[in-house]
Formats: C-alpha cells, sequence, structure tokens
C-alpha cells in the first residue's frame, strides 16, 4: 500500500469513527433528556403553595426552564430570562420549575428582583427522566413542545428572540 493510500484509508476510517460517536451522543441525549413530559404528574404549585398548571400560560410562548439554586449555568441565564420576560409580557411566559425545598426555593427568590414565575414541583423531576441542570422546553402558544435547550442560553439575544416570537 502507498503512502497515499494510506492516508484515505486512515481519513476514511477516521471520518466512519466520527459518524459513528456522532451517531451515538445523539441518541443519547435523546435518551438523557425526555422529548414528552406530563407536567400534571410534577404537581406543580407556586410558592405560596397554591396548586396550577402549565395549561394556564397557553395562548403564549412558554420559556420551561427547568434549574437548581445550587447549578451555576442556571443562575447565570436567569438574567437574561427576566430581560426577555420584561420585554414580552404578553407574548412569552418565562417560568421556571425546581423540586428542591420550598424553603431553599423562598430564600433564593427573596433575594433575586426576577419577575419570571417560579414553580415548585412536588414530585421529584427525575421521575420524569428529567436531570440535566439547566433543562429548557420551548412550548408554543398552543402548549406542545416545540424545542428542547441543554445548558446556559442567551434568552434575550436578537437570535433566541427571533426564534421564539415565531412560535407565537
Amino acid at each position: 500500500m502507498t503512502r497515499r493510500q494510506t492516508f484515505w484509508a486512515s481519513y476514511a476510517v477516521g471520518f466512519a469513527v466520527a459518524a459513528l460517536i456522532a451517531a451515538f451522543a445523539f441518541y443519547m441525549l435523546h435518551q438523557t433528556v425526555p422529548q414528552r413530559v406530563s407536567w400534571q404528574a410534577l404537581q406543580l404549585t407556586s410558592l405560596q403553595g397554591e396548586p396550577t398548571s402549565i395549561d394556564q400560560y397557553k395562548g403564549k410562548v412558554v420559556v420551561l426552564n427547568i434549574w437548581a439554586t445550587w447549578c451555576k449555568p442556571c443562575l447565570e441565564e436567569m438574567p437574561s430570562m427576566d430581560r426577555l420576560q420584561q420585554l414580552y409580557p404578553d407574548k412569552i411566559a418565562v417560568v421556571t420549575i425546581s423540586d428542591e425545598d420550598i424553603g431553599k426555593l423562598l430564600k433564593f427568590k427573596s433575594r433575586q428582583p426576577y419577575t419570571f414565575t417560579y414553580l415548585k414541583a412536588n414530585t421529584p423531576l427525575s421521575q420524569q427522566r428529567i436531570t440535566v441542570y439547566p433543562t429548557t422546553y420551548i412550548l408554543n402558544s398552543s402548549g406542545e413542545i416545540k424545542e428542547i435547550y441543554l445548558g446556559n442560553q442567551a434568552w434575550d439575544s436578537d437570535r433566541m428572540k427571533k426564534k421564539l416570537l415565531r412560535y407565537f
């Protein structure tokens, strides 16, 4: 085998391995993050303990953020979520959900001036296979999941605003 043939054979093997890794990563992403969630099964309440439902936000695009007080990327994206909420209060509802202790959530909220909605999941998020923080579900105005984002996002960027408003 010539050097050129060896190079191209190695290149083809490398490309095949990279394609397999990408396919596996895509498969694992869909296994890690549920594509459907039963919001009712989470038994959502306001921080005052009043039962609530995601259905009350129908008619708006919902940025439904799964977060935790200990999650640094979650905390980093909150200012941009708040700015987004303030820019489009009639079109977009930013809703955060955590299954942490109510005392922790109330303490966090008292220290942060954010205007978005905080909800408490009264059953563990892991029961819905939600284990990656932050995970954000974008629901259209009919309540259907349209997009899922993992990790910290710039929610008030022009690109993101344009994407979100197309679901209104």
